[in-house]
């Protein structure tokens, strides 16, 4: 490590390379570290979330299915005391019709409510004590698992009483029987206390589960009901036939809160069910809460090997350009200083080999541009020459906005019409050149809204139209808002011009010319293309090569490439002009310009 520190004071890659990995790899690691702990956190607080909002629902469905029982129940009390002991001494024929009525409503309370079974214990000595399947004797009730002082005392109140493994004769179901049984017992004394009768509406556990197992079976979650005694009435999987731990009830009975607590290696949840009498009980294992997060850790462990990697890739590719940079630079720096350095910095020149054997890429650099502010001395005269030619274009590029041969035609033009008595010709090209000039001269800046520089173009024509009637063919077409953006002044009239002065033919036949303006992206398209004769290709060629070094050629086509120079300048930002041409076919011209709305 010490001997990677001592070569890296020497080397400029690998200054780079250590720098880059202190900055980038060690933040990736902590940033992945973070979001594998943030997002346990997450899971685990979602899945608890989810699993007290599971409960609450079950508990608010178990509830309101108790309480059906229950109202059930009082229906169930008030037809047993009203139609079998509140009128006593009633004929036979009367009291079986009383029984039948009775049979018949409780049937039909049974289907209303989706009752699982009712079982009535009767006195020994009444008629239907022993009919089985409504109506049992009160000795039966040892069949159920209770005895007649279970409920002796309970009346108009309710007792609710569990039992495993209950059988009813005459029951079918689907499948197995169920494995226990949720009894709602009422019952009724005389004034003697002596039991006249005891009934029992059955909630099978099956029926309790479905209200949470629905989303909890098979899921993360274990679920159960259970009584105050720990009894497990109801639940999601099995549990010991003793029931819970008394540890594990009091804290279950005492956490009423929705609050989860631990438990060993799990967090249980406990939920009051009617009144506190039913708990339901959820437990949440920690693997699974971490084997949720297992698909999670595995994107950040490949998230974070696959960025380590990238990273590390881009730093050596990084570094690698920028020292090829930087030796490539400093190269050609030194070249410049040996064509230009005269000798007399001979003893300069000796200090070189030094810098590079004791210092880095940047010493190097520092000392290549000492030598480059030497030569900057002579290359001032060659700044000067540039700007005079700079001048000179800007002064050529005023000079060109207004062709005196253009003006001259236009004149003769008008003097032909005249001495034709062409009145209404010459009147109007008079019209239109003054246009022409007030338009073109009345705009100072360097750009005009595509809609002034169109109009420029139209006159223009128009007057050419006049003089020449094989030229009167034009179409323009424009997408809609495009005449609100800018263009460099003066940009479509010397082409045009140039379509006009090169492109007719020997024949004389009518030369069309189309400009079509639309949305390229982020650039508007202007499209000028004629049917003239077209060009040459060695002219094309040279041309296209002027257009594509945007030299200006004063001697040659100087409108279009002054028109390239202009759009193609920093300026009007960096817009483009091509050119592409097929003798006897015609010549196209494309621009292409920034959109640049009208200030």
């Amino acid at each position: 490590m010490i001997k990677l520190i001592v070569k890296a004071q020497k080397n400029f890659r690998l200054k780079l390379i250590l720098c880059f990995l202190l900055c980038a790899v060690i933040p990736i690691l902590a940033i992945g570290i973070t979001s594998y702990a943030t997002s346990f956190q997450i899971a685990e607080s979602k899945l608890i979330e989810s699993a007290k909002f599971t409960d609450r629902q079950a508990a608010r469905s178990i509830d309101e299915r108790i309480r059906q029982i229950e109202n059930m129940a009082d229906s169930v009390h008030f037809y047993l005391y009203n139609d079998l002991y509140r009128h006593n001494g009633q004929k036979l024929s009367s009291y079986m019709n009383q029984i039948s009525s009775l049979r018949s409503n409780i049937n039909s309370l049974a289907d209303a409510f989706d009752i699982y079974h009712i079982s009535i214990f009767m006195e020994s000595d009444s008629i239907v004590s022993n009919e089985g399947l409504l109506f049992h004797p009160i000795e039966a009730m040892a069949d159920c698992r209770i005895s007649p002082k279970d409920v002796k005392h309970i009346g108009v109140n309710t007792r609710w009483i569990y039992r495993d493994h209950l059988k009813f004769p005459y029951i079918v179901t689907q499948g197995n029987p169920p494995d226990g049984v949720l009894t709602c017992y009422r019952s009724c004394t005389d004034s003697s206390g002596a039991i006249r009768y005891v009934f029992g509406i059955h909630l099978p556990s099956p029926e309790l589960q479905s209200f949470f197992s629905g989303s909890q079976d098979n899921g993360p979650a274990a679920s159960y009901l259970i009584d105050k005694t720990g009894t497990v009435v109801a639940g999601t999987v099995s549990r010991p036939e003793d029931g819970l731990s008394r540890d594990l009830l009091d804290t279950c009975l005492s956490r009423t809160d929705g609050e989860p607590f631990y438990q060993k290696d799990k967090k249980i949840l406990s939920t009051p069910v009617h009144n506190g009498e039913w708990y339901l009980i959820t437990e949440l294992s920690e693997s699974y809460i971490r084997k949720s997060t297992n698909i999670l850790v595995s994107i950040i462990l490949v998230t974070l090997t696959v960025t380590t990697l990238l990273t590390i890739i881009c730093i050596l590719y990084i570094s690698g350009s920028l020292t090829k940079k930087i030796n490539r630079l400093t190269a050609a720096m030194e070249q410049v200083r040996e064509n230009t350095v005269s000798n007399k910095l001979d003893n300069l020149s000796v200090l070189l080999p030094a810098a590079a054997d004791n210092g880095d890429e940047i010493d190097r650099i520092s000392l290549s541009c000492s030598h480059m502010l030497k030569a900057l001395d002579k290359s001032f005269h060659e700044v000067l020459d540039l700007t005079v030619r700079e001048e000179r274009l800007n002064y050529q590029l005023l000079q060109s906005q207004i062709n005196p041969h253009f003006l001259y035609n236009i004149l003769a033009s008008i003097q032909t019409l005249l001495s034709l008595n062409e009145l209404g010709k010459a009147n109007q090209m008079l019209t239109d050149l003054s246009r022409f000039y007030r338009n073109l001269l009345h705009k100072s800046n360097e750009r005009v809204t595509i809609r002034d520089e169109l109009e420029i173009a139209e006159l223009y024509l128009r007057m050419e139209a006049l003089c020449k009637n094989y030229i009167s063919d034009w179409s323009i077409h424009m997408d809609e808002g495009i005449e609100h953006f800018m263009i460099c002044k003066f940009t479509l009239q010397p082409i045009l011009e140039n379509c006009i002065r090169h492109g007719l033919r020997s024949d004389n036949s009518r030369l069309h010319i189309a400009i079509d303006l639309s949305y390229e992206n982020d650039m508007i398209r202007i499209l000028i293309s004629d049917n003239g004769i077209g060009i040459p290709p060695d002219r094309l060629s040279a041309l296209q090569e002027d257009l594509t070094r945007k030299t200006v050629r004063y001697d040659r086509h100087f409108g279009i490439s002054n028109i390239n120079a202009r759009i193609a300048s920093p300026l009007q930002e960096f817009g483009t002009v091509s050119i592409e041409s097929t003798q006897s076919e015609g010549t196209t011209v494309l621009i292409r310009i920034p959109q640049i709305l009208e200030e």
